[in-house]
């Protein structure tokens, strides 16, 4: 026997394929049956649906993950695409459809198609909290203190061992609650800030900047009648990052270089 063959198990084919299935970690259905590694990485479900699922309910999903693949490959044509992180968010408007490929969501190469109605809210977080969330039916979205003045300390401003100034770094996630028959909610990496403390400040705005622009598309999405309050929302907010610059400004932590630049930015001009 080689030394694959310690790994697999001949005695407990795939109910799919037939394929030996993986001895250890394998994707296990309903009544602990286990599936061999090509059929268990086609599922797009949440774990605690998986386990449930008999053999013909897999079936089921499978058939359905093939007119998924075909859909995206015949049907759906984003108008949109928006970086998250390491992955994007994909609308197509005029299907009122979106993807976000995800690794949890099984194979990024077909990740699944939601309809604009399966979206109820979404959450973005930074390492220390909420920072914005919109359910459907809200005005506007909810912003945080948090957006506009993230924590650090100036006592910590040189390490003991080396005296070099402190990196400070902050990690983002992006959460979008659905009401679709395989996901209640998926969870994105939305990217880090990753600076001096001199610049953290002004690093981490610009990063909510560019985070606005997928939650101002997910308001859209959310519902037209938000999406005039989503534009006013984004004016305001806009006018809320130019005064935040002209606090750095005056605190002398950026110059008026860059706060010319960063307004200029701001406004389109």
């Amino acid at each position: 026997m080689g030394i694959f063959g310690i790994f697999s198990n001949k005695k407990k084919p795939c109910p799919i394929c037939g394929e030996a299935t993986p001895r250890l970690l394998a994707t296990k259905i309903a009544d602990d049956t286990p599936l061999c590694s090509d059929c268990g990485i086609k599922i797009s479900m949440e774990n605690s649906y998986v386990s449930k699922l008999s053999v013909e309910g897999l079936k089921e999903h499978l058939a359905m993950r093939e007119e998924n693949k075909s859909c995206l490959e015949n049907v759906f044509h984003p108008t949109r695409s928006i970086p998250i992180g390491f992955t994007k968010l994909n609308i197509d408007e005029a299907n009122k459809m979106f993807t976000i490929p995800l690794h949890m969501c099984g194979d990024v190469n077909n990740p699944p198609i939601f309809k604009f109605e399966e979206l109820t809210s979404y959450e973005l977080h930074d390492d220390h909290g909420l920072i914005e969330c919109f359910h459907r039916g809200d005005a506007t979205p909810q912003l945080t203190s948090i957006a506009y003045a993230p924590a650090f300390h100036f006592t910590d401003r040189f390490r003991d061992d080396d005296d070099k100034p402190q990196d400070i770094s902050r990690g983002f996630k992006l959460k979008l609650f659905l009401s679709n028959p395989c996901w209640d909610q998926v969870e994105s990496n939305a990217g880090s800030v990753v600076a001096r403390e001199h610049r953290f400040q002004l690093e981490y705005i610009e990063h909510i900047g560019k985070l606005r622009m997928v939650t101002a598309s997910l308001v859209a999405i959310l519902g037209v009648d938000a999406a005039g309050d989503a534009e006013q929302s984004s004016a305001e907010s806009i006018a809320q990052d130019i005064m935040k610059f002209k606090e750095l400004l005056d605190g002398g932590i950026i110059t008026q270089e860059e706060f010319n630049a960063k307004k200029k930015q701001l406004l389109g001009i």
